[in-house]
């Protein structure tokens, strides 16, 4: 979209300024079909692409064509640099040390049978002892999250716990977690199950509430 001033005499009738707006033919219409570069994926010609030997060599012999032998001109530098190789085994410790920083770190398996201070323990259901199954993360812990974003306008929107991890019947969780909240809080709280994500959705901040549910379910 464009504008633009025109001055006029003062002696005539119109205002002082016109101003005339119009729109570029480019911007009212569509770019036409052979204007679009090809390289975009919606005009990508496939049987342009050399997918046999026969058709990689013919474009390479057109590069040679372009090219020729220039393609040779640039000298190629290689690095020499001084080196001696030595069967110390106090210098190839040093070398395991960063070895050892570099491997995978595994997070060990807690111990079963006990609870720990922070009443930790681990998961005793099964999946079969409930409509669904919640799954513990990677680090053991229980998939419980509180989360905030922003909305429009920067303003905050308001604070949701979610379950992830969840198999089976979604909805059914849902339906015994507003249970549980109702026999806490007396009231109703705004949900959604989504068995896409496989997770359920809660508006409020819930962290507590929910990890004990899982924790007196076994989870």
């Amino acid at each position: 979209m464009m504008y633009t001033v025109r001055s006029v005499s003062r002696l005539c009738s119109t205002p002082p300024m016109q101003l005339s707006l119009y729109l570029t033919s480019r911007q009212l219409s569509m770019s036409p079909c052979h204007l679009v570069r090809q390289d975009e994926n919606f005009t990508f010609d496939w049987s342009k692409v050399p997918n046999t030997l026969e058709k990689e060599r013919e474009k390479f012999s057109d590069h040679l064509e372009v090219f020729g032998e220039s393609r040779f001109s640039k000298p190629v530098e290689y690095q020499h640099r001084q080196y001696t190789t030595s069967m110390d085994p106090t210098e190839w410790s040093m070398v395991e040390r960063y070895m050892s920083q570099s491997q995978a770190k595994t997070i060990p398996v807690p111990k079963t049978g006990h609870t720990a201070p922070s009443q930790f323990g681990m998961p005793t259901a099964r999946p079969g002892d409930f409509p669904y199954f919640v799954r513990r993360a990677p680090s053991w812990l229980f998939p419980v999250y509180v989360s905030q974003s922003s909305g429009q306008g920067g303003n905050p929107c308001p604070v949701k716990t979610t379950i992830k991890r969840v198999e089976g019947d979604v909805a059914r969780l849902r339906e015994d977690l507003s249970e549980f909240l109702m026999q806490r809080y007396e009231q109703e709280f705004i949900s959604q199950a989504n068995e896409m994500f496989q997770k359920v959705v809660f508006r409020g901040n819930f962290d507590k509430d929910f990890k004990e549910f899982l924790r007196i379910r076994g989870f």
